[in-house]
């Protein structure tokens, strides 16, 4: 039997806001489950450093547990995609050709006299592995 996955829906500072949330959800019929509450109960300045107190629902309730709680869905308008495979885990490379760009800049420094910072962004899909330049493809929201 497949396990289905949770995802990650609202973070909080606070672990009382999380539990909150989750009974809200749990009164609507939505199976909530909160993580590191505990540590961010004991040690409060560790909020930051583990991500805040998460909420997470199962995949197939994402979509109603965030309108349960009033929140838009940051998947649906602000994710971006891969133009290829339209999938979402893309990284954003900056260090792509920083020598050749670097010698560039040197260049035009020397001879013609102009700073000019070569700051180009390569971006790489995760999954297909391929490379542009550019900007992306915003979500079907967008």
């Amino acid at each position: 039997m497949p396990q289905e996955s949770l995802v990650t829906i609202a973070t909080f500072t606070a672990p009382h806001e999380a539990h909150l949330a989750k009974a809200q959800l749990e009164s609507s019929g939505i199976e909530a489950f909160v993580f590191d509450d505990n540590l961010v109960g004991i040690h409060p300045w560790y909020s930051l450093a583990v991500g805040g107190v998460k909420l997470r629902v199962f995949a197939s309730d994402r979509q109603d547990a965030l309108a349960v709680l009033g929140c838009r869905d940051p998947l649906a308008e602000t994710e971006e995609r891969c133009p290829r495979c339209e999938s979402f885990d893309v990284d954003c490379e900056r260090n792509v050709g920083w020598r050749l760009r670097v010698w560039r800049g040197i260049l035009l420094l020397v001879f013609l006299g102009i700073p000019w910072f070569f700051r180009r962004r390569r971006w790489v899909c995760n999954v297909c592995g391929h490379q542009w330049n550019g900007p992306l493809k915003k979500g079907p929201g967008a």
